[in-house]
């Protein structure tokens, strides 16, 4: 099997906070230090901000990687950023071994890639945890079946196209593959929405639900208001 290389581990680590935060905005913000800039970029440059207290965002990471809250706050407490713990719980989830085990193979003088190789993590293993982790934030979050999620994220899916496309199967009875075959590259959905009769103060608290936030001030050129432009 395939060894996971530095950058591929970076991506996929990136990949992983960034996906999720499509339903948990708070992961987002936990990416790899050792990713690329333009990665680092999308994630933010630090993991606590302004109104998030280390409590919120340990739950999150416990909630995220199902480990225990307090653990999360006791390494967190012993020098840890929220980066690495996000990182080793990952890792966890790939290799099959205890949140423990796998910060007991990180020091100062190496780096995640490191670690990845010490456990013997694949490119595979890394990348069915990625989407392990989306299918149970889907699952908590809305309700959608853990094993439809992972085949949806199998066939190239993204999780936010998942999501929405499960509110409006609820909303209106139709499929979720009926939904998502009706999201094209050059529609919105809340065109999408429109078409299906469901009206956008409901679309509004689908997002909300999902976990979605509105960054934008107004509606974009076309006139559809920006937090349904994904």
């Amino acid at each position: 099997m395939k060894m996971v290389s530095k950058k591929a581990l970076a991506s996929l680590i990136a990949g992983t906070f960034i996906m999720a935060g499509a339903v948990s905005p708070f992961i987002v913000q936990a990416a790899d230090i050792e990713a690329p800039s333009a990665i680092q970029d999308k994630c933010g440059s630090g993991f606590q901000r302004p109104g998030h207290n280390p409590q919120e965002m340990a739950q999150h990471l416990a909630d995220a990687f199902g480990i225990d809250q307090a653990t999360v706050l006791q390494y967190s407490e012993k020098g840890m950023n929220f980066r690495d713990i996000g990182q080793a719980a990952l890792l966890a989830n790939a290799s099959g071994q205890s949140f423990d085990q796998v910060i007991s193979h990180k020091t100062y003088l190496n780096h995640w890639k490191d670690v990845a190789d010490e456990l013997g993590v694949t490119k595979e293993q890394m990348k069915t945890a990625h989407q392990n982790i989306i299918a149970n934030d889907l699952n908590k979050k809305i309700g959608l079946n853990k094993q439809t999620a992972i085949n949806l994220l199998q066939q190239g899916y993204h999780p936010r196209d998942i999501g929405m496309a499960s509110e409006l199967s609820k909303n209106t009875g139709k499929t979720l593959g009926d939904i998502l075959s009706m999201k094209k590259i050059n529609n919105t959905w809340l065109d999408v929405a429109t078409i299906l009769g469901v009206n956008q103060d409901t679309l509004k608290n689908d997002t909300k639900e999902l976990g979605f936030q509105h960054h934008g001030h107004g509606p974009d050129a076309d006139g559809a208001p920006s937090e349904f432009r994904f």
